[in-house]
């Protein structure tokens, strides 16, 4: 039996995070809670809600790199200001580099599958 933890579970996908925040938030600011709503709608999330805390902390560090900006809003009838993210031009160019390398990764995990398939088909 294998691990649940192993890798080939398909279970640690961290860096798939930022494509996905990226492309959420292209078309409009939204705060932390909105986003992580807008994950778990993504069939990468489906069997498990993305973890809040690990997405905040992705948040941070996608800021601290200048792919996000943020600013602190009051929505209306709200009491308590929302961090709200904004994808920045360094964002944008790099979602523009990942539909390139993941477009990339597909052919080469097409072929990875196949090779794989008749390998395990002979044993």
């Amino acid at each position: 039996m294998i691990n649940g933890q192993c890798a080939c579970m398909g279970k640690n996908f961290e860096k798939f995070l930022q494509p996905h925040i990226l492309m959420i938030i292209v078309s409009r600011p939204m705060y932390g809670l909105e986003i992580i709503e807008e994950l778990a709608k993504h069939t990468m999330f489906l069997e498990k809600r993305p973890d809040p805390t690990g997405v905040y902390r992705y948040l941070k560090k996608m800021e601290s790199a200048g792919l996000l900006s943020s600013s602190w809003e009051v929505e209306k009838e709200e009491k308590a200001p929302k961090k709200f993210y904004s994808i920045t031009p360094a964002g944008k160019d790099c979602l523009r580099n990942w539909t390139v390398a993941l477009g990339q990764y597909g052919v080469d995990i097409t072929e990875l599958v196949a090779q794989l398939e008749n390998c395990v088909s002979s044993l």
